[in-house]
């Protein structure tokens, strides 16, 4: 795994860049800048990150940096044509354009998961140490969390939830677990009245007719 991670410089930035990933998914902070940050170790003209919607491959969330907008145009048609089952053919796709061009993606085999992560690069054009193909699978797993993240801050914003007070949306969470409004007072340590209470605003404010809808729009944002 570290046969081309000799530098110990390099292998250090590769560590910062991670951590820097751990932080923005913590905090929900991952943006342009950080990407760009993290993917020091590739040219930083014509990158592209997306998180594609596996069921309809439509891209749910994206950034680019230099990647022209007909570029990502003509990218996607081949995905649209391929329906991500030829990974090869997107490769070659991109080295027709740039022979230092490289595609990596990030969840496409797991069963278990709704999206897939896509980052477009170019290796760098002088480069003594490791390939840019090679270390972008070290943060691809950190970036696609990254992604998964900021789609779901994206939809809880875009949702009645975020209208919810840190209390409501606790509430709201327990709901979801299954849990009754007594277990929900126990677990809070508040009386079963006021969760009634609590109960009632989120009904209201998510304009829902009752608990099982609420927990709807509750999973509907939750994908990570």
């Amino acid at each position: 795994m570290h046969m081309f991670l000799g530098c110990t410089e390099e292998l250090s930035s590769i560590l910062k860049a991670i951590e820097l990933l751990k932080t923005s998914i913590k905090d929900r902070s991952f943006d342009l800048t950080i990407f760009e940050e993290v993917m020091f170790f590739a040219e930083k003209e014509a990158l592209y990150i997306a998180l594609i919607d596996k069921s309809n491959l439509s891209v749910k969330t994206d950034y680019s940096i230099e990647y022209s907008p007909n570029q990502q145009q003509q990218l996607l048609k081949t995905i649209n044509c391929t329906k991500l089952n030829n990974i090869n053919l997107l490769k070659s796709y991109a080295k027709a354009r740039n022979p230092l061009s490289d595609i990596a993606t990030y969840d496409l085999d797991n069963q278990d998961s709704g999206f897939v992560t896509l980052v477009a690069f170019n290796n760098k054009r002088s480069n003594t140490s490791a390939p840019a193909s090679y270390l972008i699978e070290l943060v691809l797993p950190y970036l696609h969390k990254a992604q998964l993240f900021r789609y779901e801050s994206m939809r809880a914003y875009n949702s009645p939830i975020h209208l919810l007070t840190g209390r409501e949306k606790e509430v709201l969470d327990w709901i979801s677990s299954g849990k009754t409004n007594g277990e929900i007072g126990m677990i809070l340590g508040i009386s079963q009245y006021t969760v009634k209470n609590h109960v009632a605003k989120i009904l209201e404010k998510l304009n829902a007719p009752n608990r099982s809808a609420a927990m709807a729009l509750n999973n509907e944002i939750n994908i990570t």
